[in-house]
């Protein structure tokens, strides 16, 4: 699994602002909590960020997929990294110190 104790200088560099308009960003947090509810199985804080580990299924990892295509269109200023481990689907997410708020939501 890659160390992302850091975020890179690129995500560093992108200002902290989601694209989206409060309903879009309240329809995506929505998704984001079934799905957590769903396949979620624990979150914990890292260094850069929060590190959630999902269910493991074909349905869950193309779904996590989806996100993290949607996502870094709306919040360029994160990075996220999904990878499989045997504990299940490992979502890295990583952003600046400001972001850390807006990562507490994410699959809240």
């Amino acid at each position: 699994m890659p160390d992302i104790t850091t975020p890179t200088d690129a995500v560093m560099d992108v200002p902290v602002a989601c694209t989206l308009t409060p309903g879009q960003y309240q329809d995506r947090t929505g998704e984001l909590a079934a799905l957590a509810a769903r396949a979620l199985c624990r979150r914990e804080q890292t260094a850069a960020g929060e590190r959630l580990v999902f269910t493991d299924t074909p349905e869950i990892e193309r779904e996590l997929r989806g996100v993290l295509a949607a996502e870094s269109i709306c919040c360029a200023f994160l990075r996220m990294e999904l990878t499989r481990t045997a504990d299940g689907l490992v979502l890295d997410i990583a952003g600046a110190e400001d972001a850390r708020p807006i990562i507490s939501e994410l699959f809240a």
